[in-house]
């Protein structure tokens, strides 16, 4: 009893030090992806999902017009990163960043919020908002297309457009189809023919989408997502709707 005792002393008289705050105070998160150059280091962000988890990001280029990229699964923002530069050397202000449990972000505390990608997109919206972004188009491959879909149903104000490459019908709890039924913003669907069921779902999304100003795109091939845009025809569509949707 003396020893449990002792102990149970120890701990608070360390809870109470400066050193013991330090140690329970969160850490800033580090960006951990080689990808990243390190002029473009600089402009790391850590900011919060809009239900609170810690994420990280990276901003590239500036201005009023402003572009969110959400990745797809097994991946993080090295996949969107060739992309974001070059819309940075077009004139927009672009936020690339990492997924609640993917990269370098935090992951949630419970269990029915680790796969609401979409609340991060909410954050990222938010941020880059406050950033001086005055129009936002969000885009997003796969659990990221889901991720932009939800969250274009979610934002308010409204962004400017929203574009999914390959977004499945439900990630975890996001309800894709209920979504898209549920905004008026300009979207573009776009999938490959022989990506399993998503060109189906890319269809079916264009079908119940409630917004009158919508694109759907069935490219051929087999790629899924973000590689997409290494085709031509769909890097050019995708460019055209994001300079049509910007201010």
């Amino acid at each position: 009893m003396k020893i449990l005792l002792l102990s149970v002393i120890a701990a608070a008289l360390v809870a109470a030090s400066p050193a013991g705050a330090a140690d329970v105070k969160q850490r800033p998160l580090k960006l951990r992806e080689t990808c990243v150059t390190k002029s473009e280091r600089a402009r790391v962000l850590r900011f919060r999902a809009s239900d609170r988890v810690r994420l990280i990001g990276v901003e590239l280029g500036s201005g009023p017009r402003g572009v969110v990229l959400a990745h797809q699964g097994a991946s993080n923002l090295c996949i969107w990163l060739p992309y974001a530069r070059s819309l940075a050397a077009q004139g927009y202000r672009v936020l690339v960043f990492d997924h609640r449990g993917f990269g370098s972000s935090g992951r949630a505390s419970h269990w029915r919020r680790q796969n609401r990608v979409d609340y991060d997109v909410l954050g990222a919206i938010r941020l880059i908002r406050a950033r001086g972004a005055t129009s936002v188009v969000i885009a997003g491959g796969s659990l990221g297309g889901a991720a932009v879909l939800s969250a274009a149903a979610l934002a308010t104000p409204p962004v400017n457009g929203v574009i999914s490459l390959a977004s499945p019908s439900q990630f975890g709890l996001i309800d894709v189809f209920g979504a898209v039924a549920a905004f008026r913003v300009p979207a573009l669907f776009l999938a490959a023919e022989r990506d399993a069921e998503f060109p189906d779902v890319a269809q079916e999304l264009y079908t119940r989408c409630a917004s009158s100003d919508k694109q759907l795109a069935i490219t051929s091939g087999a790629v899924h997502g973000i590689p997409l845009l290494r085709d031509p025809q769909v890097r050019a569509m995708v460019d055209d709707f994001i300079a049509r949707h910007s201010g």
